[in-house]
């Protein structure tokens, strides 16, 4: 479990102040910024192996022979041993003890990869003690550098460095470096120390540390962390100061008090452990006193954790809380987090085997919710057993499918009760080439045990029946000068499942899930275990795809279909007859387009009233690795009709344009969620700024709609650390992200 280090945060938390005066502009024609490591390299540390007892090769244009031990070596000098090596203009070398003396042009090179450049370098090969003179160096990779008056060498595990400066920066770009009167290295402990150190940004001392002590390789080290600075509309000016305690190698906790001007001091803590088969986390803040909310106390916590008992048991738990219902909305930035109606409250164990799957598990939610009345909120299972016939498809042969599942639901002034369901079935899936046929023959069986009901017992068993095929055509197509592979694929599928009024049956967590391509081929139209849902009915549907031939890649797909009704649907949620004689429409495309274009798109047509019931489409741009327009739109007739924006883009050499706005159309018309700003990339650092305004819904106060504003900025010094947090850029949005739905584990109701 990785953690920046104590000096890390010391330079970002300097850098960061500086960044404020000064952002130099740069021609248009500025170089690109090189490719560097993300982080330092635990084989780029500045120890080194020791190549004592290794033979030294030397080459130069001149020898002379000053004893019987010692060799001078005059112009060109190149000297091998091991992994290190020496170049120079001039060089005595005692081969009886293997002293080095060097000067002219000095280039030291050592087994860790440091290299150091200086005018003279006295130093023992195989003991590792001597010095080096006023010059720089710089790690391997090229990742950071620095200079240095005098580099002493005192043994194979410590190297002391007086009046230093070190920085990721290029050559000729000291944007920021850290100065140091002295630095030691001590490889054997793994620990960097530093005396008199002093942080330059701009060529302005912003900040004087008499000593700093960190970790030199990727064991941690406690210490301060990155701090975090920030604006928002409902708690002021936030800054938090974050602690690192390593308390041991399987289990570290991280303190951060948070002060924000408005609200209060806030604690926060995470411990984390992991072990060979275990790992997690625990969460805890509080904020006592809120100056904002009547001085009373605000709390939050989350326990995560896992378990790998050995390759076929394994177990989970999720717990999170909050001490009031609008914490998120006063605590968080984030419309996927301010959005939350629910929070689990799970823990369960699993078990996968070769032939059978099990889980037990116990689940509740906290509604943080208030306009959710108590009928409407999630039961808790208390607990919920589910057994399930682990056998993969085989085709042409006989294949065996069993679900089941035993659940004890529980919820404050409602029906409670235990329900069973059992699902076997066995089907027979025939398959070639160009065709496929599968029957499907099941049974669907709920039974009840429920308590204040006049009948307690209630059960219902059904018999399924279907019968999916499907042939596959295909031909040679051009588009342009490229070959693909063209497919035409129609497929029907009937299902027949005799009906039985259900509306006396609970309904625990039972509801229609949305209509798409993929659920015209479901053998029962709810999801959840209280209702099977009649049919005698037949799918039509056709997907042809374009396949390039060059790779086998799919560029293009599109599908459309719907269900055709041979008999009324009794089975409804709420309780009612459907008397349609056919389904909507629905189709689906994707594709992959020329010059770096990706789109996606699906429609539900209502072909009894003639209107679009239901579409979304999402059309990506992303001509190069650094730019992207991401454009969606999601409507549903009567819910939902919002739109998605979002870019990153050059705007010069070093400045990039980054905005998102997620906009809810309709009656309401308001922004959800949207940020504004621009980065600037000096290659060695790099600075992005946002302005971001987020919808928060008050639930305590007639659902009121709010506006939340808040200034963003995060701080990257390449190669070492963050400061600050802004949202993920466009260019890792792969998919059209819609505002979190309040679709929740359904709250069921009971009709007596």
């Amino acid at each position: 479990m990785p953690r920046h280090r104590l000096a890390r945060t010391a330079l970002c938390l300097i850098v960061s102040a500086g960044a404020a005066f000064s952002v130099p502009a740069l021609a248009a024609d500025a170089e690109p910024c090189p490719e560097r490591p993300l982080r330092l390299p635990a084989s780029a540390r500045p120890s080194t192996t020791m190549a004592k007892n290794l033979p030294a090769e030397l080459r130069s244009q001149e020898l002379r022979l000053i004893n019987q031990d010692v060799s001078e070596f005059i112009g060109d000098v190149q000297l091998q041993q091991g992994s290190q090596s020496l170049r120079a203009e001039h060089l005595l070398y005692d081969k009886n003890t293997a002293q080095v003396d060097a000067t002219g042009n000095v280039t030291f090179k050592e087994a860790s990869g440091l290299i150091y450049q200086t005018q003279e370098t006295q130093i023992n090969l195989d003991s590792r003690f001597g010095h080096a003179g006023s010059g720089n160096f710089r790690l391997g990779d090229g990742s950071a550098r620095g200079d240095a008056e005098r580099i002493d060498f005192e043994g194979p595990d410590h190297t002391r460095f007086r009046d230093v400066r070190f920085t990721s920066c290029a050559p000729g770009q000291d944007d920021w470096y850290l100065k140091m009167r002295e630095l030691e290295l001590d490889t054997e402990k793994d620990i960097g120390t530093a005396h008199h150190a002093s942080i330059n940004f701009q060529g302005v001392t912003l900040m004087y540390l008499p000593y700093l002590s960190f970790p030199i390789s990727d064991e941690r080290k406690s210490g301060f962390l990155i701090p975090r600075v920030g604006y928002a509309s409902q708690r002021g000016l936030d800054i938090s100061t974050p602690y690192y305690l390593n308390l041991a190698p399987d289990y570290d906790d991280t303190l951060t008090p948070e002060l924000m001007t408005q609200r209060g001091l806030q604690l926060q803590n995470e411990f984390r452990y992991l072990s060979q088969r275990s790992q997690g986390k625990l969460e805890l803040e509080v904020l006592p006193h809120d100056r904002l909310d009547n001085g009373e106390d605000r709390a939050a916590g989350t326990f995560q954790h896992k378990t790998l008992f050995n390759p076929y048991w394994s177990a989970t738990v999720d717990v999170r809380g909050v001490s009031d219902k609008q914490y998120f909305n006063d605590f968080r930035d984030d419309i996927g987090v301010t959005s939350q109606t629910h929070l689990p409250q799970n823990a369960g164990v699993d078990y996968r085997g070769p032939l059978w799957n099990f889980s037990a598990r116990a689940a509740e939610f906290q509604t943080i919710d208030s306009s959710i009345a108590p009928t409407d909120r999630p039961y808790a299972r208390l607990p919920q057993l589910d057994l399930t016939l682990n056998r993969p498809s085989q085709p042409n042969r006989l294949n065996y499918s069993f679900e089941s599942e035993l659940v004890n639901f529980e919820r404050d002034a409602s029906i409670n009760g235990e329900r069973l369901n059992l699902n076997p079935s066995v089907s027979l899936p025939l398959s070639n080439s160009y065709a496929f046929l599968t029957p499907m023959i099941g049974l669907r069986h709920i039974a009840y045990h429920l308590s204040d009901v006049p009948d307690a017992t209630p059960a219902l068993t059904r018999g399924v029946f279907s019968l999916d095929s499907g042939l596959i055509f295909e031909r040679d197509s051009h588009w342009s000068e490229r070959l693909f592979t063209q497919t035409f694929e129609p497929r029907l599928y009937y299902l027949y499942v005799p009906g039985k009024n259900q509306d006396a049956l609970p309904n625990f967590d039972t509801s229609l899930p949305d209509f798409s391509f993929s659920n015209l081929f479901r053998d029962n139209r709810f999801v959840g275990g209280d209702r099977i849902g009649d049919a005698n009915q037949v799918t039509a549907a056709v997907t042809t795809r374009f396949i390039d031939q060059r790779d086998g890649v799919e560029r293009a797909r599109a599908s459309v279909g719907k269900i055709y009704y041979l008999e009324d649907r009794q089975v409804n949620l709420p309780a009612a007859t459907s008397s349609t004689n056919t389904s909507d429409i629905v189709a689906e495309v994707t594709a992959t387009l020329a010059s770096h274009w990706y789109a996606r798109a699906s429609d539900e047509w209502n072909p009894q009233d003639n209107f679009t019931q239901k579409y979304s489409y999402y059309l990506q741009y992303n001509p190069a690795k650094d730019r992207i327009v991401n454009l969606g739109r999601r409507f549903s007739r009567g819910e939902l009709e919002q739109t998605d924006i979002s870019t990153q883009w050059p705007l010069a050499s070093r400045w990039t344009f980054r905005a998102r706005s997620l906009y809810l159309h309709g009656s309401t018309n308001r922004n959800l969620e949207s940020y504004t700003g621009v980065e600037y990339n000096a290659c060695c650092w790099a600075l992005r700024v946002l302005a971001k305004r987020v919808l928060t819904i008050d639930t305590l106060n007639n659902n009121a709609a709010t506006q939340r504003f808040a200034i963003m900025f995060e701080l990257e010094l390449t190669g070492l650390s963050k400061l600050g947090r802004v949202p993920d850029s466009p260019l890792r949005e792969s998919m059209f992200f819609s505002l979190p739905s309040r679709t929740t584990p359904p709250s069921g109701s009971f009709n007596p």
